[in-house]
């Protein structure tokens, strides 16, 4: 069984509390100076503007669901984890559409079990679809 720091713990909790609405819960999460880049997008710099670039997907959902269906880890030179993901993830939009879209996730988890980086792909388009 896996530690609550072990990378693929992290991930999953991660997800858990996003998908359980507490989104604050899952930026605790991350470093103060996180780098998260969601698809072709700029990067957002430190926790306050990766929540924004969050909300401004989950305000669109009634309801979310992540699951990791692929997993690869290796060592970070820092001591910490880099992991790569394959998810799905379920979208019940507030438009009443149903979304089920595949994604992938590169991260970079720190020792202490804190997300550095975070690098979300998928095409958010039918997300975005009015």
């Amino acid at each position: 069984m896996s530690s609550p720091t072990a990378p693929r713990s992290v991930v999953e909790n991660y997800y858990a509390l996003i998908d359980s609405g507490r989104l604050g819960e899952a930026v605790a999460m991350m470093t103060d100076d996180v780098k998260l880049t969601f698809a072709n997008s700029e990067p957002v710099l430190g926790r306050e503007a990766a929540q924004a670039s969050l909300r401004a997907v989950l305000d669109r959902c009634d309801e979310i669901l992540h699951t990791v269906v692929t997993w690869f880890e290796r060592p970070a030179a820092d001591g910490g984890t880099e992991v790569m993901a394959e998810i799905r993830i379920k979208y019940s939009l507030k438009n009443g559409r149903q979304l089920d879209l595949p994604g992938c996730v590169f991260a970079t988890i720190d020792a202490a079990g804190a997300f550095t980086e975070q690098r979300l792909y998928g095409d958010l388009t039918p997300v975005f679809a009015e």
